[in-house]
């Protein structure tokens, strides 16, 4: 025998030596085993349970690329079949193999919103329950469908100024501005009811009086989508002439004219015997500052739109929309404008003011003006035809 020979026969010989003192306990596998597999979510949070018959000896990890979560459990076999496991959105897959020979891996391939958190052990009658917790970063909420808004007319409140005992200006040739404003009212509406689309409301169809803060309430009552005051300016200096567009402003009045103007719109009200100071409560929420809500912006795309049409076809006296604290203007949510059509104490003007071709001719205008300014700012719910 050579030595080689003789090295390796001993060899072999202390190790069988050694295996006869070494109990069989200490090569045997512990019987562990994975008897079934339960997933649990409520909102962000969410569980694996894995059932095993004994204290499992375990290993959880994460892999990135693509997300993963891996159980190695040691000294266990799959008695589980997998068949009825619920992924609840959690994973995509799970695949196991033996690995090393005696631990049982699984490989849970994850949704890409879901997090590994922590493990836990709980321990049963009859079983052992590993707990996975897990945790997910885009939670399914159940958001309620957004309604398209409710196709509809748009609803127009034209407003003729003064009225009744209130002639408001008056001309060299006894023209009288609240006549030829309820004039321009009514061709403007019947403009607008000949236009797909639109509803109109007048505050005053006839000559009456109205105050200034019903004139607002009404607008209010009817859930107006547009406001339009009509009005024919009036001047000290009879030279003077030309339409302006005015809305209304909470610090002040763009020029010395709007100021003057807006105190003598304002006084209308002192002519009916109504005072501005007694204001209920109903009247205070109506004449709420505009600077709280976007109404302001929506009145100067109206008043923009209304005074480039007039600029089509008449002499503008301000290129610009010009601002003053008219009452008659201080809805907090309706888009409204106040038109001074022309100079009735011109009496080149006045006399224009008295004909029909020209009072249509600025209803034309106006309702070029309010149908351009509801197509462009509100067209997800009229059903105004371009």
């Amino acid at each position: 025998m050579t030595n080689h020979n003789r090295r390796t026969f001993i060899r072999r010989l202390i190790l069988a030596s050694c295996a006869t003192l070494l109990p069989v306990s200490a090569f045997a596998v512990q019987g562990n085993e994975l008897e079934e597999i339960r997933s649990y979510r409520n909102g962000s949070k969410a569980q694996l349970t894995l059932k095993l018959s004994q204290t499992p000896n375990y290993k959880v990890f994460t892999l990135k690329n693509p997300d993963r979560l891996v159980v190695d459990l040691h000294q266990t076999k799959n008695a589980y079949g997998f068949k009825s496991l619920n992924k609840l959105g959690l994973f995509k897959e799970v695949r196991w193999a033996m690995h090393h020979g005696d631990t049982l891996r699984l490989v849970f391939d994850l949704e890409n919103h879901i997090a590994f958190s922590t493990t836990s052990v709980h321990k049963n009658t009859h079983n052992d329950e590993l707990r996975i917790e897990l945790t997910d970063s885009v939670v399914v909420q159940h958001k309620p469908v957004a309604r398209k808004p409710e196709k509809r007319d748009i609803l127009v409140v034209i407003d003729p100024g003064h009225g009744g005992k209130d002639p408001g200006a008056t001309g060299k040739h006894g023209t009288h501005e609240k006549d030829v404003v309820l004039s321009i009212g009514r061709m403007l509406r019947q403009k607008l009811d000949r236009s797909h689309g639109f509803k109109v409301v007048m505050t005053r169809d006839k000559d009456v009086f109205i105050p200034l803060r019903e004139r607002v309430i009404i607008a209010h009552k009817y859930k107006a989508d547009v406001f339009v005051s009509v009005h024919a300016d009036a001047c000290d200096d009879r030279t003077v002439k030309g339409s302006s567009v005015y809305i209304l402003s909470n610090k002040g009045a763009t020029s010395v004219m709007a100021r003057r103007l807006a105190n003598r719109e304002n006084n209308s009200d002192l002519i009916g015997g109504v005072s501005l100071n007694t204001k209920d409560n109903m009247l205070a929420k109506v004449l709420l500052d505009l600077s709280q809500t976007g109404t302001l912006q929506a009145s100067t795309d109206l008043a923009n739109t209304v005074i480039s049409n007039l600029a089509k076809t008449e002499k503008i006296l301000h290129k610009r929309v010009e601002r003053a604290a008219f009452a008659v203007l201080k809805s907090p949510d309706i888009p409204s404008a106040l038109v001074e059509t022309a100079f009735i104490s011109n009496p080149r003007e006045e006399k224009k003011l008295r004909t029909k071709a020209f009072q249509n001719k600025i209803a034309d205008a106006l309702h070029d003006g309010i149908k351009r300014y509801c197509l462009e700012s509100i067209p997800e719910r009229n059903l105004i035809i371009s």
